[in-house]
C-alpha cells in the first residue's frame, strides 16, 4: 500500500487510432489500392504484397479488439490489459522504437572503447529509380560502402591487416518521406591488429572514400545491367558527381557513440511531425528546423492517397536486411574472439539449457514491460491500486471471450469491422517485382 500512497506513475496504453498514420490508413487505404497502377505504379514500382501484409497488420497493432494480454495482481485482485504489437519495422513507430531500444542494449556491449564517427554515403537522384523498382539490388548497396571503406584502410596502413569495426544501418527515406537510399555507417576511428592492438586513424579523407564509393556502386550497376557504359562515362564527366561521403567528428565515448547509431536506425516517419486539414484533406509533414522545401516552407503538404504512397515505398520486405555488422564487429570475427578467449567452451557440449550463446541471448532479451520502463520511466505492470506486480496470466484472441472481457472490465466493446479487399485489378497474378 505503501507504493499506492506515494501516488506511483501509471502506465496509460497507446492509443494508435488516434494518429494521424492510423486514421489514414484505415479510411484510405482500399482506396489506395484501387487507384495505386493507375495513379502510382509509374513511379513507385509495382504493388509489392508484402505492403499489403503489413498494413493490416498495423491495423490490428494496440488495438484491444485484436487481442489482449490480462495482466492480474495478487493482491487486489485488478486487471489491466496490454494490447498485441504488430512488431513491423519503418512503417509501426511504437514498435520500431522497440528495435531501436533493444539495439541500443546490444551496442552497449558490442562496441569497443574507441573512438568512432558517423559516415553517411549517399547516391545521386539519377540512380535511385533502381534501387526503388529492385529491392534485392537495394540490400547490395550497404555492401559497396563497406568496399569503400576497406579499400581506404589498406592504402592508409600500407597493406596491413588493420580491420576497423563498422555498424551499416540502410535508411531509404528523405527528410520529406521521399524515396532517398543512404547510408549511415557507425565507423570506428581506426582498426585493430590479428593481435587485438588498435591503431589510430590519423586522417578520414571523404572525397577518397567517395571515389571508392562510387567506383563501387557502378560497377554494381554495370554488372546487374542497370546503366550502360556511355551512363557511366556521362556520370563520370560531371563536376559533381552527385555521390556523397559525409563524416561526422569523432566522438570518445561508448554512449555517444550509441547515439549517434541510434540516429541511424530511426523511423522513417515520425508522428509527431504529421498533421490532417480535415477541410482541404491535406496531410501536412513539418521537416525538422532548417530545412526548405521547394516551396520554400518547413510543411509538406500532400493529399492522402499521396502520402500514403510516400510511406509504404519504405516498407521494407520480409527478410530484407536494414543493419550490418562488417569488419571487427562481425558475427564471425566476434565468434573468433570468443573462441580464443575460451568462452564459447564454458558450458558442457549438447547442453542447450546452458549454452553460452544462448544465455547471452536471452540477456540481452529485453520483455515489453522493460522497454516502457526505458522510454517512460515508469514500469506497466505495477497495479495502480496496491502498487504490486502484476502477472499475465491469459493471452486472449477470440471475440466471444474479448467481448466478455472487456465489459466486465468497463470497456466499451466493439467489433472491429473487417475492411474490404479491393477487387484484384486483372485475373492474373501480379507480375514479379523487376
Amino acid at each position: 500500500m505503501a507504493a499506492a500512497a506515494a501516488g506511483p506513475r501509471l502506465y496509460r496504453p497507446r492509443r494508435p487510432e488516434r494518429t494521424v498514420l492510423y486514421r489514414a490508413l484505415a479510411a484510405e487505404f482500399e482506396r489506395f489500392l484501387g487507384v495505386y497502377e493507375d495513379r502510382f505504379e509509374r513511379t513507385h514500382g509495382y504493388f509489392r504484397r508484402a505492403v499489403e501484409k503489413a498494413v493490416y497488420r498495423y491495423l490490428d497493432c494496440g488495438i484491444f479488439a485484436h487481442g489482449v494480454a490480462r495482466a492480474h495482481c495478487s493482491e487486489c485482485g485488478h486487471d489491466v490489459l496490454v494490447a498485441f504489437s504488430c512488431k513491423l519495422r519503418c512503417l509501426c513507430p511504437s514498435c520500431h522504437q522497440k528495435r531501436e531500444l533493444l539495439w541500443t542494449e546490444w551496442a552497449a556491449e558490442l562496441l569497443a572503447e574507441v573512438p568512432h564517427r558517423q559516415v553517411v554515403f549517399t547516391i545521386p537522384k539519377r540512380l535511385r529509380i533502381y534501387f526503388r523498382f529492385d529491392r534485392k539490388l537495394l540490400g547490395e548497396l550497404p555492401g559497396c560502402a563497406w568496399r569503400a571503406i576497406r579499400l581506404y584502410f589498406r592504402a592508409w596502413f600500407d597493406g596491413q591487416p588493420v580491420v576497423p569495426g563498422a555498424v551499416g544501418f540502410l535508411q531509404t527515406a528523405g527528410e520529406l518521406l521521399g524515396w532517398h537510399p543512404h547510408l549511415h555507417v557507425l565507423l570506428s576511428d581506426g582498426g585493430w591488429l590479428p593481435d587485438g592492438t588498435f591503431r589510430h586513424l590519423l586522417a578520414f579523407d571523404s572525397s577518397a572514400i567517395e571515389k571508392l564509393f562510387r567506383a563501387e556502386v557502378l560497377r554494381l550497376l554495370d554488372a546487374r545491367s542497370k546503366i550502360s557504359e556511355e551512363v557511366v562515362a556521362n556520370l563520370l564527366s560531371w563536376r559533381h558527381s552527385g555521390f556523397s561521403v559525409h563524416a561526422g567528428a569523432p566522438v570518445d565515448s561508448r554512449p555517444e557513440a550509441v547515439r549517434l547509431g541510434r540516429y541511424g536506425i530511426r523511423c522513417p516517419l515520425v508522428l509527431e511531425r504529421l498533421s490532417w486539414d480535415e477541410t482541404s484533406g491535406e496531410i501536412g509533414y513539418r521537416a525538422r528546423a532548417g530545412h526548405r522545401d521547394g516551396r520554400g516552407d518547413c510543411v509538406a503538404r500532400w493529399d492522402v492517397l499521396e502520402f500514403l504512397a510516400r510511406v509504404l515505398d519504405h516498407v521494407p520486405d520480409p527478410g530484407q536486411q536494414l543493419l550490418r555488422y562488417w569488419g571487427w564487429y562481425s558475427n564471425a570475427a566476434r565468434g573468433r574472439r570468443e573462441r580464443i578467449e575460451g568462452r564459447a567452451s564454458a558450458a558442457p557440449a549438447g547442453d542447450s539449457a546452458t549454452d553460452p550463446d544462448e544465455v547471452e541471448s536471452r540477456r540481452r532479451r529485453l520483455t515489453w514491460s522493460q522497454l516502457i520502463r526505458k522510454v517512460y520511466e515508469l514500469d506497466p505492470l505495477l497495479c495502480p491500486y496496491c502498487g504490486s506486480q502484476l502477472e499475465i496470466v491469459a493471452f486472449v484472441v477470440d471475440w466471444v471471450s474479448l467481448r466478455r472481457l472487456l465489459t466486465h472490465l468497463g470497456f466499451a466493446p466493439q467489433q472491429p469491422e473487417p475492411l474490404a479487399h479491393a477487387p484484384p485489378h486483372d485475373a492474373e497474378p501480379r507480375r514479379a517485382h523487376a
